[in-house]
């Protein structure tokens, strides 16, 4: 197992708490001691990208390496610093694989290989890579959106639209938009058991959202039946009913319950969310979908997600300028929003500009990374005797 110094545990302290400058002297004062300490060189490299110095986080990144082969964080920030840096692709593919064989159910190492190859011009190569971060987790959506954007090169927007979807449907960012417009936030505390929920409207409401949320949809719609019982012209929880639905591809039902709420209160949000989804779901109903996103848009103007949904509309109109506006303005509202920013890179793509396009993915690899927390993980895994 790999040993770490009590300097080295300081300088880890301080990095996962965000002091950034104590942790890089505390790295120093490691090194100062065993220049040959693998974990304060991959600490180093990973503390320099932060800063976005990539040429020192490259340097420290390739010392843990050669100490160690088997570092795999330090293969993680050695990749991420010549994608960043642009221009490096033929050292990004060297690295991607060399991590991809050191951790080979590391999802992430497979797409950004992908990511590597494709802006290489090895097309095909790259699709090989994302499918094979698909067969590892089904549910990877920035491989899907790879490849959607793969089909839009080759064969033109009506053969990636489905991907789009696809890759929609994976992203975990549609059901928190459902949760944040109904007002429900994660908690560590467990859903209430549905006989333990007091008999009134608003607390099984509640409880209902809350057992969505963790996706026990059939004690959640057993609370909306009993409300739906004593008042049925409730339109918070017939939205609820919706996404329930949704949830079980009942779309038919789902578009029933959406409308009849938005036929009670036209200024439901939920219901809104619901319509919208439902419409997109069906082929030949994208024009509605985009008429139902751009109210939810207007209703929820300072949530980034409403904004997507709309532009996602709009690309299956081809009405790609319109699209690109609804894509800026959530991604002026959300830097970090990964499905945004693989829908500008789409867009670009149908303009010819694909290194914008590219730039575009290179930013939403960035977050994304940077969401998972992907670095600690697997410097963690190499603390604990793995690679």
């Amino acid at each position: 197992m790999p040993q770490r110094s009590r300097q080295v545990l300081v300088a880890e302290g301080l990095a996962r708490q965000g002091q950034l400058q104590p942790a890089v002297e505390a790295c120093y004062e490691a090194l100062r001691i065993d220049e040959g300490e693998p974990f304060a060189h991959a600490l180093l490299a990973e503390l320099m990208l932060a800063g976005d110095f990539y040429e020192r986080a490259v340097h420290e990144a390739t010392l843990a390496i050669e100490v160690d082969p088997g570092c795999a964080p330090a293969y993680l920030a050695l990749g991420l610093a010549y994608d960043r840096r642009g221009g490096m692709w033929d050292q990004s593919i060297l690295v991607w694989h060399e991590l991809a064989e050191v951790v080979p159910d590391l999802v992430t190492a497979h797409v950004q290989l992908g990511e590597a190859l494709a802006a290489s011009g090895f097309e095909e190569e790259a699709i090989e890579s994302w499918r094979r971060a698909l067969e590892l987790d089904p549910a990877e959506p920035r491989a899907m959106y790879d490849l959607a954007v793969a089909a839009l090169k080759r064969e033109g927007m009506a053969t990636a639209l489905p991907g789009f979807r696809k890759a929609g449907e994976l992203d975990p960012s549609a059901d928190e938009l459902f949760f944040w417009l109904s007002g429900v936030q994660e908690n560590d505390e467990a859903a209430p058991s549905p006989s333990e929920v007091a008999p009134d409207r608003d607390s099984r409401l509640r409880a209902a959202r809350e057992l969505a949320y963790e996706e026990d949809l059939f004690f959640a719609m057993e609370l909306v039946r009993a409300i739906l019982g004593q008042g049925p012209d409730d339109a918070e929880t017939l939205a609820l009913a919706a996404y329930a639905y949704l949830k079980q591809e009942a779309v038919n039902e789902a578009v029933a319950c959406a409308l009849r709420a938005l036929a009670i209160d036209a200024a439901e949000r939920t219901a809104l969310y619901c319509l919208g989804v439902a419409f997109s779901k069906r082929t030949g109903l994208n024009k509605h979908a985009s008429r139902v996103f751009a109210s939810l848009a207007r209703a929820a103007e300072e949530h980034p997600l409403p904004h997507v949904l709309y532009a996602e509309s709009l690309l299956g109109l081809q009405r790609y300028a319109a699209a690109k506006q609804a894509y800026r303005t959530a991604v002026a509202l959300d830097p970090a929003c990964v499905r945004a920013r693989f829908g500008l890179a789409a867009v670009y793509v149908t303009e010819g500009r694909h290194a914008q396009a590219e730039w575009e993915i290179r930013r939403a690899a960035y977050y994304d990374t940077k969401r998972q927390g992907l670095f600690w993980r697997l410097y963690d895994d190499y603390a604990e005797g793995g690679s």
